[in-house]
């Protein structure tokens, strides 16, 4: 009651002084940044590695690359993300009895069908990806390979053409990290270290349409 005769005063003190009573402002929230998404095109990607064996070096690749790149083109600090997996079966090096070997007894492809890997930080020197920019990444994650997770960071080149990206990059990654056995083919036997090198070509596609509430 007093509360009514309180809001009764107020509006006839303001209708004789010729004041108006604004309205309570609600505060508009800013809008959400716009992410690009872009996915990796398997026919267009490659995954290629290197190893060096005793008196060659053994060249294998594939094209089973498969996954997603998302990220804020204004700025990358805030939603840049990359996963992307590769068919452990699909790598190949040009001998029939030597890829049979290892995808059955080294990478044990049956039991651990995909090579995996998930960012958990991406950084940049400059913030931006736009359309016609090349940019050059710092991308930490993990690797799923042969069932074993290991923290992994990479150097990458991301290039974007229109709504196409192109990321490149190389890295060295140690069998024995994760569980492998070093591979031997009759008087070969391979290092540790494998020199891995990628070139991933991922298409932009539309967002999905958010419903209205």
């Amino acid at each position: 009651m007093r509360r009514r005769v309180a809001r009764r005063a107020v509006t006839v003190w303001a209708a004789a002084t010729g004041l108006t009573i604004a309205a309570p402002v609600t505060p508009t929230r800013a809008p959400a940044p716009a992410v690009a998404r872009f996915r990796f095109e398997p026919s267009r990607s490659t995954v290629r590695f290197d190893a060096d064996a005793t008196t060659h070096i053994v060249h294998g690749l594939s094209h089973e690359v498969s996954g997603e790149a998302t990220f804020d083109p204004e700025d990358l600090s805030r939603e840049a993300a990359v996963q992307f997996r590769l068919a452990a079966a699909s790598l190949e090096t040009g001998n029939k009895v030597r890829d049979r070997k290892m995808r059955e007894t080294h990478l044990e492809a049956p039991r651990f069908p995909f090579i995996a890997f998930r960012s958990s930080k991406i950084a940049a020197i400059t913030p931006t990806l736009r359309a016609g920019e090349t940019q050059e990444l710092s991308v930490e994650g993990t690797l799923s390979l042969h069932g074993v997770e290991h923290p992994l960071a990479l150097v990458v080149k991301a290039a974007r053409t229109g709504g196409v990206l192109r990321v490149t990059g190389e890295t060295v990654l140690r069998l024995t990290d994760y569980a492998i056995p070093i591979p031997r083919f009759l008087f070969f036997k391979m290092k540790d270290e494998v020199k891995v090198m990628f070139e991933a070509v991922a298409v932009e596609v539309s967002a999905p349409e958010v419903p209205r509430s």
